[in-house]
């Protein structure tokens, strides 16, 4: 602990036992202001920053509930609100949509003579559900109506397997597998 003082220190005076008593005192202060730093430095980004710089930072965007939150989940909140804009263009707002979802886990559909803007989820994203209702009914104008919906039918994704083939490659459904299903297939 004391070497971060005894640094600055001649080599006469290291010796002394006044000046190590105070090195152990001045080291644990200058330790503990070394790891203020780094914390300080840590929490000025989304990316690097501890639960207590991300709570202050959903805090100051007015984010209630970020307490309840697990840390990345929290991460991932503030930083959609940190990188949210109003979408002037499609482009911009599937750009969003992107790194907000991810790419290809969306279906968006503008329809501007009827004034509408559906949004298809895919399952893989449907916990983002309400976040994505609730943040693009601020952020979309007030003339569109908005619709964000899931996409339930996946059986266009399976089309090319059977029944028979699925069963055999062990595919569930949630965690139900496929031959307790059995009864249900007539």
């Amino acid at each position: 602990m004391e070497n971060r003082y005894s640094v600055y220190l001649p080599d006469t005076v290291k010796e002394l036992q006044e000046f190590q008593k105070i090195g152990q005192i001045e080291g644990s202060i200058l330790e503990e202001a070394a790891t203020a730093r780094d914390a300080l430095v840590k929490n000025q980004w989304i990316l690097t920053a501890e639960r207590s710089g991300l709570l202050r930072m959903a805090k100051m965007m007015g984010f209630l509930g970020a307490e309840m939150m697990e840390t990345e989940e929290l991460r991932e909140e503030v930083l959609y609100r940190w990188n949210s804009r109003s979408p002037y263009t499609e482009f911009h707002l599937q750009d969003w949509l992107d790194g907000c979802c991810g790419e290809g886990k969306y279906q968006i559909n503008l329809e501007q003579e009827k004034y509408r803007l559906q949004l298809v989820l895919e399952l893989g994203v449907k916990e983002k559900r309400d976040f994505l209702e609730k943040h693009l009914r601020k952020i979309v104008p007030a003339n569109l109506m908005l619709d964000v919906d899931l996409n339930v039918n996946t059986y266009g994704d399976l089309e090319v397997l059977t029944y028979g083939q699925i069963m055999e490659l062990g595919w569930t459904y949630g965690q139900i597998p496929f031959e307790d299903l059995t009864p249900y297939q007539k």
